[in-house]
């Protein structure tokens, strides 16, 4: 009986600790391969890249992006922030690939960020056609619909980053989200 207790006790501890490094085994391997692809994703992305961002603006331009939030929607507080955090994002993972020079410009002054209230998907749809015509980065975020809105809502747009000059042009008839 003592050896049973003795053999069952020392297999534990056995078939423990290999189950904690198995664990361990299991959790940091695929963190590490899948850091080393990103990596390597990452200098390759920089190899092939041959566009050569736009220089710093050596002017005073003021740079800024605007989030333009459907209000017929009436989203709650915290939906209006995912969402906008969503749409800016996504602007400013498209803008590193195709307005680096912007990007930098932006960074450098501030990034700073409008929120407007727009009243509904007509509307937006209609000032991204008319960003998209002076080649501003545009992003529309498209919601799930798991919370508060229908599947496949158009909720938040973001434009640019982009000289604010510029932006305020489109977004001037619009009222500031409070």
């Amino acid at each position: 009986m003592v050896f049973l207790q003795e053999y069952a006790l020392d297999t534990f501890f056995k078939g423990l600790i290999i189950g904690v490094i198995t664990g361990v085994v299991l959790n940091k391997v695929p963190n590490y391969i899948y850091s080393l692809i990103r990596n390597n994703r990452i200098i390759k992305d920089e190899v092939k890249s041959n566009s050569k961002p736009e220089p710093v603006s050596s002017t005073k331009d003021e740079y800024k992006m605007a989030l333009l939030v459907r209000h017929d929607l009436k989203m709650g507080k915290g939906k209006v922030a995912a969402q906008c955090s969503h749409a800016m994002v996504h602007s400013y993972e498209a803008g590193l690939k195709l307005i680096p020079g912007v990007i930098a410009n932006w960074e450098l002054s501030g990034r700073q960020v409008d929120v407007f209230k727009i009243a509904d998907e007509e509307t937006m749809l209609k000032i991204s056609d008319l960003a998209a015509a002076e080649n501003f980065n545009v992003y529309i975020v498209v919601d799930a619909g798991r919370t508060q809105v229908a599947p496949k809502s158009k909720t938040v747009m973001a434009i640019g980053p982009a000289k604010c000059s510029q932006l305020d042009e489109i977004t001037r008839e619009f009222e500031i989200y409070s």
